[in-house]
């Protein structure tokens, strides 16, 4: 029996390695005509960041877990347009040290109006510089511990923008509070590399084959707040919004010509 908020009630949430250490990954994902979009790349990313945190996830745990997801879907008549959010979490007891290292998983599925659009209107953008994230082993990871995308995306909401970018102890630009980060600058497209502190993004990396396999100009560095201020184009992606563009940062007006245009590759691509 726990208290929770002055009542006395069972519960497990007292054995929840998830919800008492942060012990554990999500995976975000979007479903189209109870379809995993981007599936292949959403299972090696669950597969390594299983292996990071040494938990056990066999091939028969991911195929279990395709098709749990898909009868949820169903189940709950969000299998046209939906997103979906597995939490993954180490099973056992004990303190910091659990006794297990089986996987413990729980899906969630929200219905989504329709299929990605790219919309007239730019994001308002800021930069958030109360904390920095550290780059290291476990930075790429969607970790289950998001209390700095918590708080840039506090500080979002009371500043009245749609989107911060996130800052590295160089400091430089390494993603959005909920995205992955793209600069277009004379025509050449630039993303930070995971090694900068980023989540491992899987529509990221999806974007960057099409853009590659495309002989689009393409390079993978680092990028400043001068980078960023001084840019053609700036535009955050992930698995659910897809490509989403910037209007401004301050007073710095981008325009979205070849972001437009990278947007209409990746759908003629996933259609």
């Amino acid at each position: 029996m726990i208290c929770h908020n002055g009542n006395f009630v069972e519960s497990n949430l007292e054995s929840n390695r998830g919800f008492l250490f942060g012990d554990g990954f999500f995976e975000s994902m979007r479903i189209f005509e109870n379809q995993i979009l981007l599936e292949e790349l959403h299972l090696k990313r669950i597969q390594h960041s299983a292996a990071l945190l040494q938990l056990n996830c066999t091939d028969d745990f991911l195929q279990q877990l395709t098709t749990d997801i898909k009868q949820l879907c169903s189940t709950t008549n969000l299998n046209h347009h939906a997103r979906v959010r597995i939490s993954i979490y180490r099973g056992g007891a004990g303190l910091y040290a659990s006794s297990s290292n089986e996987i413990n998983y729980l899906i969630r599925a929200n219905e989504l109006d329709s299929f990605y659009q790219f919309s007239d209107n730019g994001l308002s953008i800021g930069i958030y510089d109360e904390q920095v994230k550290s780059p290291g082993k476990y930075s790429c990871l969607k970790s289950l511990s998001s209390q700095l995308y918590v708080m840039a995306s506090i500080y979002a909401q009371q500043n009245h923008f749609d989107e911060v970018v996130i800052l590295n102890h160089e400091p430089n630009c390494i993603e959005g509070n909920t995205s992955n980060l793209f600069i277009i600058k004379n025509n050449c497209i630039y993303t930070p590399p995971i090694s900068d502190g980023s989540v491992d993004g899987v529509f990221r990396n999806y974007l960057i084959d099409i853009l590659q396999k495309e002989n689009y100009e393409l390079k993978i560095k680092s990028i400043s707040i001068d980078d960023l201020q001084h840019a053609d184009e700036i535009f955050f992606c992930n698995a659910v919004r897809g490509i989403r563009w910037v209007d401004h940062l301050n007073s710095k007006k981008y325009n979205n010509e070849i972001t437009s245009k990278i947007f209409q590759l990746f759908v003629t691509q996933s259609q």
